[in-house]
């Protein structure tokens, strides 16, 4: 769960703390480039489209989940699901060093994907390897993670921690911790029965 839903809500809360910074980086960008200041419907207009590629993202990440979950496995999807925010982690990280506001909505994009594919493929995978009595208890912490995850990025974005205006940038990237925590822990986990069985028709596997 913490390279799954926990993503999806922590990159939700983390967006919220650098807001205006975002928005002067853009403005400040902006006149670098063309010696001309953005007007505040400008600005407006260009977070709400860095807003926006979060949600995207996710609509395209639940698109490809499902043939991602049959073709790859659950686990395999949620592994190589990580290497969308590794990438979003990096493009954000290094945004301000490129001057280049554009980047961080392909990162918000990214981000959003990994949102998508997580918040489908994990109670899938969660739901078909839990024991039978375990499996409506282990199904609810999708639930569970995805509010630790709205928690805890509130708690990174504040200004004391990573919400500040130098710090903005590693804010952003700092989802990628949880992917590296999940690459780390989940090849140690079995493939899901169901799609062993099922999917694969491996039998042995399965048992």
């Amino acid at each position: 769960g913490i390279g799954g839903t926990f993503q999806y809500g922590y990159n939700i809360s983390i967006i919220n703390a650098p807001t205006l910074y975002i928005q002067t980086f853009m403005n400040e960008t902006w006149l670098e480039r063309t010696g001309v200041p953005l007007g505040s419907n400008a600005v407006l207009l260009l977070w709400s489209f860095t807003v926006s590629a979060y949600p995207l993202g996710g609509l395209t990440g639940a698109v490809v989940a499902g043939p991602m979950a049959i073709m790859l496995g659950r686990k395999m999807s949620l592994l190589l699901n990580n290497v969308f925010v590794i990438i979003a982690a990096v493009l954000s990280g290094f945004s301000r060093m490129a001057k280049s506001f554009e980047i961080i909505m392909i990162s918000r994009f990214f981000t959003g994907m990994n949102a998508g594919v997580s918040m489908n493929v994990q109670p899938m995978y969660l739901a078909e390897s839990a024991p039978k009595k375990l499996r409506g208890a282990v199904a609810l912490t999708s639930a569970s993670f995805t509010a630790l995850g709205l928690v805890l990025g509130q708690v990174v974005g504040l200004r004391e921690l990573l919400g500040g205006e130098e710090s903005w940038p590693f804010l952003l990237a700092s989802n990628v911790v949880p992917a590296l925590i999940q690459l780390t822990a989940l090849p140690w986990f079995p493939e899901s029965p169901r799609y062993l069985l099922i999917d694969r028709g491996d039998k042995e596997s399965c048992i």
